[in-house]
């Protein structure tokens, strides 16, 4: 109990000494709050530091934190908007490759899980984090930031996949064949090629495109030659060189 009256007494005098006149010592202490997850707390004391000190080093720091501190509430969205707004005032920055990657990540963090939903946000993290990559091509940031994007891209992979399946599955299979075509071109190497092609394929069938089904089964058989596809694939490609 002696312990732990000394250790308060020890925080209220620490309190005490934060000179309010002072913006450094107002940003330590903004920090510390920010330390201990007080996030609401912090984000008033560094817009304390903003409004009273404006020309100081400090009310740029402070500036910058609060877009931290949004990103650390899981507030994704306040915080993209106020990275965003430091970097239009600050487009010299020391961190601005820093403040660019967390623009970028503040997108990726709004993806959502089912890919059946708007990935319109994994549009704009593969976007923002491409400007790092080019803007910055040293930062320390570039590994992550293309890591990111490739999770981003897979997202949107997966949404294209669904899409496509979904018209498939109901028989729509002129839109099938639009969705399907574009997961190839759009989305190479994410695993979904061999199934593609093969619906792909049926789908022109089906619409009557049969130059195109054959040249799309051609292209399964040659290279996928253990695809579980085929050897309905060589079959359909035979009954389509007798309908040409």
């Amino acid at each position: 109990l002696s312990l732990l009256l000394l250790v308060t007494l020890l925080g209220a005098c620490s309190h005490q000494d934060v000179n309010k006149e002072d913006p450094d010592s107002l940003f330590n202490e903004a920090e510390s709050t920010f330390k201990d997850e007080r996030y609401l707390i912090a984000i008033e004391k560094f817009r304390e530091i903003k409004n009273r000190f404006p020309y100081s080093a400090r009310a740029v720091d402070s500036e910058l934190r609060i877009a931290d501190t949004y990103f650390a509430q899981e507030n994704y969205l306040e915080a993209e908007s106020a990275y965003e707004i430091f970097k239009e005032l600050h487009p010299t920055h020391p961190r601005s490759d820093y403040v660019q990657f967390r623009i970028g990540l503040s997108y990726y963090k709004e993806i959502p899980d089912n890919s059946a939903r708007d990935l319109s946000s994994a549009n704009r993290a593969i976007d923002a984090f491409l400007t790092l990559v080019e803007k910055y091509p040293n930062s320390e940031f570039v590994g992550k930031a293309k890591e990111y994007s490739l999770e981003a891209r897979k997202k949107l992979g997966e949404h294209e996949n669904y899409v496509a399946n979904f018209y498939y599955q109901r028989k729509h299979y002129l839109s099938a064949s639009y969705r399907y075509a574009s997961l190839l071109k759009e989305f190479p190497n994410l695993g979904y090629e061999e199934e593609a092609l093969y619906r792909l394929g049926q789908c022109y069938y089906h619409i009557r495109m049969y130059g195109n089904a054959r040249e799309t089964f051609k292209k399964l058989v040659a290279q996928y030659p253990n695809s579980s596809f085929k050897a309905e694939s060589e079959t359909l490609i035979e009954e389509l060189k007798k309908k040409n």
